[in-house]
């Protein structure tokens, strides 16, 4: 039965970039003819070695790091999001064939987004989605097509690729600088249909969607209107409520053939601003607030 390996941490004064077996002083006492668990794997302290504060407060957290988002492609491979270093935060895309044991890493085009750089759309998701992770940090699969292809949908830089999972290269199908997408836009939520034969994703307040074609570009369009530029209303945006308190991030909801879409439309309109108090802030007030709010 094939094993997935959980990734370990040496907690040590020199960093180390080997996750692929235990430390070795472990690979000379254990017993080569069972099995590795995950107490083979715990993190320990090597000799003469402290765990410091800066130890203490650095992210991820030593033992923390570990496969997310895992998804069987066929009987013999599984992809998931792993970073390439146990002290990263930047996840990467990774196919591991259950057979072998090769690790493939699925390289990615465009330039991640750092933190701090997301604009405040993203900032927002990422807050309630409780997301500290960077890199590719998502991905979709559909079912099989019709040519028996399973395809990915692989959002990275401000960036939607088509990732057909026979290969190892994904392609760009359309980013914020698209003509059809207004400028500065940041594209949130994308998503593929079960078939691999439409994407959707939202800009802006509204939905697009786009034919998937294999080898050839494709356009996105706009399939909602009235949320533009309409102060406290969306289109295809989950509201605060159900990915808060829900847990539910989608705001629309692709048909299984691509023909159809349902969306969810918030108005926070009536919504009034409240004062948010800092009780250490000159005047206990947030200094951003607008004089006589």
């Amino acid at each position: 039965t094939p094993s997935l390996y959980l990734p370990y941490t040496k907690l040590s004064s020199s960093a180390t970039n080997d996750q692929s077996q235990p430390p070795s002083s472990l690979i000379e006492t254990m017993d080569k003819s069972k099995s590795l668990t995950q107490k083979d794997y715990k993190a320990r302290l090597l000799s003469k070695s402290k765990i410091t504060s800066t130890d203490v407060a650095t992210l991820p957290k030593p033992g923390t790091t570990a496969p997310v988002s895992i998804k069987f492609l066929g009987e013999d491979k599984l992809a998931y999001l792993l970073p390439p270093d146990a002290t990263s935060m930047t996840r990467q895309l990774f196919v591991l064939n259950t057979k072998t044991g090769e690790k493939t890493q699925i390289k990615v085009g465009g330039v991640a987004t750092e933190e701090g750089k997301f604009s405040l759309e993203e900032q927002m998701r990422r807050e309630r989605a409780r997301l500290m992770a960077t890199g590719v940090t998502s991905y979709e699969l559909s079912g099989e097509n019709k040519d028996g292809k399973v395809m990915g949908l692989i959002p990275n830089g401000n960036g939607l690729y088509l990732w057909d999972t026979t290969t190892n290269d994904p392609r760009l199908l359309v980013d914020a600088t698209h003509e059809n997408l207004p400028k500065g836009t940041t594209i949130l939520d994308a998503k593929i249909s079960a078939d691999g034969s439409t994407l959707a994703f939202v800009a802006n307040d509204e939905v697009y969607a786009m034919p998937v074609v294999e080898g050839e570009g494709g356009s996105p369009t706009q399939i909602t209107s009235g949320a533009r530029d309409v102060e406290g209303t969306t289109n295809g945006v989950s509201d605060y409520l159900a990915m808060e308190e829900l847990s539910r991030p989608e705001g629309f909801w692709l048909s299984p053939n691509g023909q159809l879409l349902a969306f969810e439309q918030v108005d926070e309109a009536h919504i009034p601003p409240y004062r948010i108090v800092h009780q250490a802030a000159p005047g206990g007030l947030a200094p951003s607030l607008v004089p006589d709010m």
